[in-house]
């Protein structure tokens, strides 16, 4: 399956597509994952709902699933710009990721911080199905977690995504959110390793589509009380089995784009020209100072040459002058 992967993700990454595809790809996947993500713990809103929430047009009588929607595109915004950096995953990216989640969701003290108390999960019948690790030991577990990825850097992308996932979810940190929060982290993870497929693939639709059998992976290697040194193969082969049908899902949008991309006379963009236009939709606008965040690397003069060349082909619109510039996305 990862083989499968591989060849997929590099057809993605080299596809011809037109920057503005590309970034309708990313946002694409951005509702789709708040959409399912959020579902998943119960949010009744449809896919349309929810992306009429994130252009802030307000619905009737849906304040709290709103806000659930609203806190996690506010988290996916906090990965798209932790990518940036390229430093590895840290014992922050925890809370931060859990406070942006849960803000207005739990009292305020409970958001971004850890656990008081012990967890317990039970079912629909308020039968026991799981009991997490003593609160004490929770801090501990999760260093050790980013101390094992910081020793396995060689493992792939596709199974430390798995065991991050597994892993957070049996130590279950929060005192709630920690599926929402383990989703997150596992898309952090694969930014961090430069395998999220360009921003774009979305791994959530697959454990909506199917809650029962998502929980089922779970439990079946978790058993019913937190142990360490599970054999955790079972839940790697349905987690790489997601991650593979989700390529395959966003490989076939792809496909359809680069067949007809090549008939399109637009101008031609570099990858550098594609971060910044990213930036701009995804944050509205972009500053020459972002644009040294983004391109650490690329001279001032550069990037002056590169936002103006991208104002000038109509992608962006700048406001401003001099250095208080801002250009913004001109469909915006």
């Amino acid at each position: 399956m990862i083989s499968e992967i591989e060849s997929l993700r590099t057809k993605v990454t080299s596809a011809k597509i037109l920057p503005e595809r590309a970034i309708e790809l990313h946002y694409r996947a951005t509702v789709e994952m708040a959409h399912s993500s959020t579902s998943i713990e119960g949010n009744p809103l449809t896919l349309k709902q929810v992306d009429s929430v994130l252009k802030w047009q307000a619905l009737e009588m849906h304040g709290y699933p709103e806000t659930e929607v609203r806190n996690y595109k506010a988290a996916l915004d906090f990965i798209d710009k932790r990518k940036l950096t390229k430093e590895p995953l840290g014992y922050s990216d925890y809370l931060e990721l859990h406070r942006l989640a849960m803000k207005g969701l739990l009292p305020e003290k409970k958001t971004g911080a850890l656990r008081k108390g012990d967890i317990y999960i039970v079912d629909h019948n308020e039968k026991l199905k799981y009991t997490g690790p003593k609160a004490r030991t929770v801090k501990k577990k999760l260093e050790d977690l980013l101390n094992w990825l910081q020793e396995n850097e060689s493992v792939h992308p596709c199974i430390g995504a798995a065991i991050v996932h597994y892993q957070f979810v049996s130590i279950h940190p929060f005192a709630d959110g920690n599926g929402r929060v383990a989703r997150l982290l596992t898309m952090l993870y694969l930014c961090l390793r430069d395998y999220d497929f360009e921003g774009s693939i979305v791994l959530d639709t697959y454990y909506a589509h199917a809650r029962s059998e998502y929980y089922a992976a779970l439990h079946n290697c978790q058993g019913k009380v937190y142990r360490e040194g599970q054999d955790l193969t079972s839940w790697v082969v349905y987690f790489a089995a997601g991650f593979l049908s989700s390529a395959k899902v966003l490989w076939a949008e792809v496909a359809i784009l680069s067949v007809f991309e090549p008939l399109v006379t637009k101008d031609r963009i570099s990858r550098e020209e594609m971060e910044l236009l990213n930036y701009a939709i995804q944050f509205g606008s972009i500053s020459y100072s972002e644009a040294e965040e983004i391109l650490p690397g690329v001279s001032r003069r550069t990037l002056q040459r590169k936002l103006k060349r991208l104002s000038d082909s109509g992608y962006l619109a700048p406001r401003g002058a001099a250095r208080s510039t801002r250009y913004y996305w001109a469909e915006s």
